[in-house]
């Protein structure tokens, strides 16, 4: 079976799994590969106690979902997945491009930030925020606006080629978790595309209208996005550095599993990268209405702060 082609976060995807929420590409010559290989004998015998299990070392990582299956990065340009019988495409990719990719793509010296990122006004507007805070409500309804969408659940932040070092958000793909009554409140109908995120849960993964950005995107802010009954209209106040920091690193993936896990080379580097998001991007804690009728005052208090003078 020919293997799919994928262009995510600056990477060349070469899968044996159907990877639904990317846009297939064809094989360029050059490009930086990661191969996603489906094997044999990475499962437990018996399944882990712990669900997921995962098993974090500087030169190798395992992770095992009891349902959907095992997978181990021996190094940042192979992905070896032995998936459960009967398990679909879809629920492996759930886990591949979200905590795997990450592993991956740290292990290559790019920051991952648990947020949603779009284009806006020609610069990454960061939503991180806790589960329920609204990170792909928000970008979906800045999409709404005529915005670019860049990615959704893991943000893929590394610098140009060029010598002023500035920072950029990698293009993922375009598809976004979304509640029902966000959907609902987005004005959004029912899709082929549509998948749940999971048979349990009534998430549903919905692929924007809009394509993704072509090409990284300059840094341009990042919201702290927390709901609150007590607000009426958005606000929006601008952290100082060592609250920026402290919410940069709270919402890294590398905070999931632990920031030593990759031994002290990478530590240092991840703690580098992190202080330079706050020293390139305002960060702003961003009070949100619960009410989801809001939404349009949401999305202009945004545009109002995304520039990369203020």
């Amino acid at each position: 079976m020919e293997p799919h082609y994928y262009a995510v976060f600056g990477l060349t995807l070469v899968s044996d799994f159907l990877c639904d929420v990317l846009e297939p590409v064809d094989p360029v010559a050059g490009s930086d590969v990661v191969r996603v290989v489906r094997t044999t004998g990475l499962r437990p015998s018996r399944p882990p106690e712990i669900d997921p299990y995962f098993d974090i070392q500087p030169d190798k990582q395992y992770m095992n979902w009891n349902a959907v299956g095992a997978f181990c990065i021996d190094d940042p340009s192979t992905v070896r997945i032995d998936p459960q019988d009967g398990v679909s495409d879809h629920l492996v990719s759930q886990a591949l491009l979200g905590l795997v990719m990450s592993l991956v793509l740290e292990r290559r010296g790019v920051l991952c930030l648990h947020a949603s990122a779009v284009s806006v006004q020609g610069h990454a507007a960061l939503f991180l925020g806790d589960k329920g805070a609204g990170k792909s409500t928000t970008s979906a309804a800045l999409v709404a606006r005529g915005h670019v969408p860049i990615t959704d659940d893991l943000v893929a932040v590394g610098r140009t080629l060029s010598e002023d070092e500035t920072l950029t958000v990698q293009p993922g793909f375009s598809s976004m978790k979304l509640w029902p009554d966000s959907i609902e409140a987005l004005g959004l109908g029912d899709e082929a595309s549509d998948r749940l995120i999971h048979p349990s849960l009534p998430k549903v993964q919905k692929r924007m209208a809009t394509p993704i950005a072509e090409a990284a995107v300059p840094l341009g802010s990042l919201f702290m996005l927390r709901r609150s009954d007590d607000v009426s209209a958005p606000q929006a106040v601008r952290l100082p550095p060592h609250k920026a920091l402290e919410t940069v690193l709270r919402y890294t993936f590398m905070a999931r599993y632990g920031e030593t896990r990759l031994g002290q080379n990478h530590l240092i580097s991840h703690l580098k990268r992190c202080g330079a998001v706050v020293s390139q991007a305002p960060v702003f804690e961003l009070l949100v209405p619960a009410d989801l009728s809001r939404l349009d005052d949401l999305t202009q208090t945004i545009e109002q702060f995304v520039d990369p003078t203020f």
